[in-house]
This record gives structure tokens, C-alpha cells and sequence, in this order.
């Protein structure tokens, strides 16, 4: 219990930190393209030591591998990005990690997973209220929130939700380390292809992969983002399942909300300080204090 609450802080802190190492890289690459370098760049690393990727192929785990990918990968940073461009950041934001828990609960409900009870309702109030706090002065909701890019979020939300409940039984046979190489691959790959598609690509955008900005955002990404605290989500969802590992959606915006006052001098308001607490309490709830059986 004390071994997985570590692996979940870590990759908590990781997560929340990972805005702030995306809106550095940004400053030099566009955004599918930074995603695919991403995990391509991951990938790469792993597969210099990871051995066993065979395994997520045979005894008919093939598809679900590639559906997992394309899923967790693609389409949630395709859309998520592409939504971004026509959605104010906060409201982006807002809905991502609200429907994550939201989502993940209600597939694994449907799955029987979970049993739902009133508990998981309040829980989930909680930390969506607090969410809001957060979140508050950086809505921006308005005209210039497009519903057709409010629609790519919620989508590319539920394309993660959904690829972590088709991944979560590979996570046994498959190592963890193994199955982030290949959904690394998979994933980077095709939002390279994405990348090249819909983005002005040129020769000159080598350049960009050099600076400073680029290099530390990508390391940052494809080390801690993509290899440890991916890896860490998978055991997390072996270990506890889809809901309770999802629960990070109510503590990384805290560390991201740091991140933004300590690196890039954002102000933080009492809304806000009483959001990341409401948003903390559900967390304890969820992870100090079994919800069922299953959490144990």
C-alpha cells in the first residue's frame, strides 16, 4: 500500500510538471510534432534495454496493443491538441481532468470493476468543485470557446479512458517498461504521421530540435513523462484499476498550478488555494480510505 501511494506521488509530480515542460517546448516545435517526438524519442530509449516487446504481440494481443496505442497516444494528444487551438487553455484544462475519474469510473462500473456507492459520488463532486476552483480566473469561457474544439477534448478524454481499460489486461503478461516501448511506438509514430499531415513541416524545423527549449522539454517528456511515469501508471492500473490510478487528475493540476507560480510567475488567488484543497481531499478520500473491496 505505502510501495504504490510513492509510485502514485511520483507520477503525480511528474504529470503536474509535464504542462510545464510542454509549453517550453512549444516555444520551438508545433504540437503534434513535439508529441511524436516524444514518444518516438522514448521508444528509442527503451528499446536499448527493454527486451519482451514480442509478448504484446502473441497469444492474440496484438490488436488491443495497437488499439491501446492509438488510443492513449494518438488520439487523446491528436485531439486534445487540435481542441486547444480553438479552446481557451483553462477551459481545456478544466474539461480534460474533470471527465478523467468522471470517465474512468464509468468504465469501470460498466465493466464491474467497481460497485458504485454513494461515497464515489461525493468523492467525485469534490474534486470536480475543487477543479473548478482551480481553474476559475483561467476559464475564459466566451466566444472564443469553439464547440466543435470543446468536442475534440471531451473525445480525446474518452479516447484515454478508454484506452486504459483496453490496456489494463496486458498489464501481467506484458511487462510494464515493454508495453510503454510499443504503445510509445505506435503512438509516436502515428502522431508523426498526423504531424506531417497537418502541420507546416519543413527542413528548417530540424533546426528547432537544438535549442535549449526543445532539447530539455523532450528529455523531460520521453524520460520522466513517457518512461517512468507512464510505466508507473500501468502498474498503478494492475494494481489498484482503472478509477483509483485515474485519481492523479485531482493532484497533478496542484503540482501544475506550482509549477506555473514558481517558473512562470502566475498569480493564485484564494479561489484557486481552496480548489487544489477540495481537490486534495477527494484524492485522500480515494487513496487513504478504501471506497470497496477492490480498493483495498
Amino acid at each position: 500500500m505505502v510501495h504504490n501511494l510513492a509510485l502514485f506521488a511520483v507520477m503525480s509530480l511528474i504529470w503536474g510538471l509535464t504542462w510545464a515542460a510542454i509549453k517550453v517546448g512549444l516555444t520551438e516545435l508545433p504540437p503534434l510534432l513535439l508529441a511524436a517526438a516524444r514518444y518516438l524519442l522514448a521508444a528509442a530509449l527503451l528499446a536499448l534495454a527493454v527486451r519482451g516487446a514480442r509478448v504484446a504481440f502473441s497469444e492474440g494481443r496484438a490488436a488491443r496493443t495497437i488499439v491501446s496505442a492509438l488510443l492513449v497516444n494518438t488520439g487523446t494528444y491528436g485531439l486534445l491538441f487540435w481542441g486547444m487551438q480553438h479552446v481557451p487553455s483553462g477551459l481545456s484544462g478544466l474539461v480534460n481532468l474533470a471527465l478523467i475519474p468522471v470517465l474512468l469510473f464509468g468504465l469501470a462500473a460498466l465493466s464491474g470493476e467497481e460497485q458504485p456507492t454513494w461515497r464515489h459520488a461525493v468523492v467525485l463532486a469534490i474534486g470536480c468543485a475543487g477543479l473548478v476552483g482551480l481553474f476559475w480566473t483561467r476559464l475564459g469561457v466566451g466566444s472564443s470557446a469553439s464547440g466543435v474544439g470543446l468536442a475534440a477534448i471531451v473525445v480525446g478524454t474518452a479516447s484515454y479512458c478508454v484506452g486504459s481499460v483496453v490496456a489494463r489486461p496486458l498489464i501481467g503478461p506484458v511487462k510494464p517498461l515493454a508495453l510503454t516501448m510499443v504503445q510509445a511506438a505506435i503512438g509516436g509514430a502515428a502522431l508523426l504521421g498526423l504531424s506531417l499531415a497537418l502541420e507546416p513541416i519543413s527542413i528548417y524545423m530540424l533546426d528547432a530540435f537544438l535549442t535549449p527549449a526543445a532539447i530539455g522539454s523532450l528529455l523531460f517528456l520521453a524520460l520522466l513523462g513517457t518512461m517512468v511515469a507512464f510505466t508507473i501508471y500501468l502498474v498503478l492500473l494492475r494494481e489498484w484499476g482503472t478509477m483509483r490510478a485515474g485519481f492523479y487528475a485531482f493532484v497533478s493540476p496542484i503540482v501544475a498550478l506550482g509549477a506555473g507560480v514558481w517558473f512562470f510567475g502566475e498569480a493564485v488567488g484564494w479561489v484557486e488555494a481552496a480548489g487544489a484543497a477540495l481537490m486534495l481531499v477527494a484524492a485522500a478520500v480515494t487513496l487513504l480510505r478504501p471506497l470497496e473491496k477492490s480498493l483495498g
